[in-house]
């Protein structure tokens, strides 16, 4: 579905979990897995835990999920595994680097790009337009694990950059992290397109001058405002007309 014209964009900004690639089907809950996902944390670290002090570790987990449905405000993974750690009864200090690891590569481990992930980004480079990420990380997850999951997945070569929600310290649907993704790809806010699958990637699009692209893979016609809607990411190309610079 789309609004008259095609849309005129110097640049295409995407979310990155189910849009370009995602941790399994159907999409995942990440405080539901977040007990086994603890109990990697605790194996990896070696410390000696009950099963009632992950339970304890898990609260903390969810004090910080229900933050993040709240707030726009980004939490850090130093933070997060700080509070685990110390219910957990190890050592921040000694132990951080890899309960981080731990965590969030539990979750990493069924990571998949979208099918039609690479070949849309190829013909948008092809057709001359900057491509860019902006995601809303889980639990402050960290930069570098985002990079290694871009390389991993084959995407990393054709996005000219990336912006996480832990960059800026605002989560979207606020329109700092999309002025950041728009500085960083060298574009004004009015000549970037951004696709995203949430209510919340229109909605920040809108407010930060963009212009959105609602990818609605369950074909459910809802509408946020969003100047189109596709159902698959190939869809997106033929959209687009590239602006005069």
């Amino acid at each position: 579905m789309t609004r008259g014209a095609r849309i005129v964009a110097a640049a295409v900004g995407f979310d990155l979990g189910e849009t370009l690639y995602h941790y399994g089907e159907p999409p995942m809950k990440w405080i539901e897995k977040g007990r086994p996902a603890l109990e990697t944390v605790v194996e990896a670290c070696g410390i000696d835990r009950t099963k009632a002090d992950i339970a304890t570790a898990h609260k903390k987990l969810e004090s910080y999920s229900d933050h993040l449905r709240e707030h726009i405000e980004e939490v850090s993974a130093a933070d997060v595994m700080t509070d685990v750690l110390a219910a957990l009864g190890g050592n921040s200090a000694e132990h951080m680097e890899t309960a981080v690891d731990a965590f969030f590569g539990f979750f990493r481990v069924s990571l998949e790009a979208y099918p039609s992930a690479i070949k849309t980004l190829k013909k948008l480079k092809k057709a001359g337009f900057k491509t860019g990420a902006l995601t809303n990380v889980p639990f402050g997850m960290p930069r570098r694990t985002i990079e290694e999951d871009l390389a991993r997945v084959g995407l990393a070569p054709y996005l000219d950059n990336f912006v996480t929600s832990g960059d800026v310290g605002m989560r979207k649907p606020h329109r700092a992290p999309f002025e950041w993704l728009a500085a960083t790809l060298g574009v004004e806010l009015g000549e970037m397109a951004y696709v995203g699958n949430l209510p919340t990637d229109v909605s920040g699009a809108l407010a930060a001058g963009c212009t959105p692209i609602f990818l609605d893979r369950t074909a459910n016609g809802i509408d946020f405002g969003q100047a189109a809607t596709v159902h698959h990411l190939d869809e997106i190309p033929p959209l687009l007309e590239l602006a005069k610079r």
